[in-house]
C-alpha cells in the first residue's frame, strides 16, 4: 500500500512538472509572438529578425530572404495583428497557427492564414533556452 501511495505521489509530481513545462513553453511562445507583433508595429526590423534562427529555411527561402520579406511588409503596412493563435508543442518543436492581419490606418489590407498560406512565422524550435523560428526546412 505504501509503494502505491509513493508511486501515485511521484506520478502526480511528474505530471505537474510536465504540465508546467508545457505551460512555460506556451507562455514563452506567446511572449515571442507578442514581441514580433510589437516590433512590426514599431517598425523595428532587427527586433523581428532576432526571433529567426540563422538556420532558417522555409520553402527555399533562407534568413536573408525572410529579412527582405519583412522589409517589404514594413514598407507596405503600418500594423500587424495576430489572431486565433493555436500552438502544437512537442519535443522542442512547435507549430503555431494563426491569422495574420496587415493593416494601414486600421484598415485591413491583407490577411494570411498561417501556416497554410505562408508559414514563415509558424515553425519554431528550441535553440538553447529560447524559441526560434526555423521555417519548414523545405527546399524548392
Amino acid at each position: 500500500m505504501t509503494r502505491i501511495f509513493v508511486i501515485v505521489i511521484l506520478l502526480t509530481i511528474l505530471s505537474c512538472d510536465i504540465t508546467s513545462a508545457e505551460e512555460a513553453s506556451e507562455a514563452n511562445l506567446r511572449t515571442a509572438l507578442d514581441e514580433l507583433e510589437l516590433a512590426f508595429n514599431f517598425h523595428h526590423l532587427d527586433e523581428i529578425m532576432v526571433h529567426y534562427s540563422t538556420e532558417y529555411l522555409h520553402n527555399g527561402d533562407d534568413w536573408e530572404d525572410v529579412e527582405l520579406d519583412w522589409n517589404i511588409r514594413l514598407n507596405d503596412f503600418q500594423e500587424m495583428e495576430l489572431e486565433n493563435v493555436v500552438m502544437d508543442i512537442g519535443d522542442g518543436r512547435a507549430t503555431v497557427s494563426f491569422n495574420r492581419r496587415f493593416l494601414n490606418n486600421s484598415i485591413m489590407e491583407e490577411v494570411l492564414i498561417d501556416p497554410e498560406e505562408n508559414g514563415d512565422m509558424s515553425f519554431w524550435e528550441r535553440e538553447f533556452d529560447e524559441w526560434k523560428i526555423i521555417g519548414n526546412k523545405k527546399i524548392y
